[in-house]
């Protein structure tokens, strides 16, 4: 990935999903090899929805879990009765700490949970290739993409990811209540 790229890609886990919040209380949690990003919304100019769900309103909350070993980034959204909505995952180039805040370096691939099938799919091939053919990333970096989600949609039809499997209520509970 070409350095100018890695830089408009980069996405620090506090500014994330801050576009409709006004007001809102963040959480940074560092663990032996992950950062929990807990992000309450307090007051919002409009709730966040995708097809007709509202996965961000007053008093909910975006847990994101970047694993700096890891090439992907977990976002949870959960609503304000403390239940999970959601789920969402960016496949990254790299995982890091800037500023002494956990980012993520986005590399177009993204995993979608899709409830009523009760599955997981890619997303947004169609940008990976199109990064591919406009050489704003290499093939090492396409297949890579790839070779990470493959992986993780494996994991996540086991049930066998440990990221995944955070308990991210638990952390709402012991940080916000």
């Amino acid at each position: 990935m070409r350095k100018n790229i890695i830089e408009k890609r980069t996405k620090l886990t506090t500014n994330t999903y801050m576009k409709e919040a006004i007001k809102y209380e963040i959480v940074i949690i560092s663990e032996d090899d992950y950062f929990i990003t807990i992000k309450k919304y307090l007051e919002m100019t409009d709730k966040f929805e995708i097809s007709g769900t509202t996965l961000i309103d007053k008093d909910y909350y975006v847990v994101e879990i970047t694993p700096l070993k890891e090439k992907y980034n977990i976002r949870f959204y959960v609503d304000n009765k403390l239940n999970v909505i959601d789920y969402y995952i960016d496949i990254t180039y790299e995982n890091g700490i800037k500023y002494k805040l956990p980012y993520y370096v986005d590399l177009y691939l993204d995993i979608l949970h899709y409830p009523k099938e009760k599955e997981f799919k890619f997303f947004d091939e169609d940008e990976l290739k199109e990064a591919l053919n406009n050489k704003l990333i290499s093939k090492k970096d396409y297949n890579m993409a790839f070779k990470v989600g493959n992986k993780l949609l494996k994991e996540l039809q086991k049930n066998e990811n440990k990221y995944f499997n955070i308990d991210v209520i638990k952390y709402i509970n012991k940080y916000f209540k």
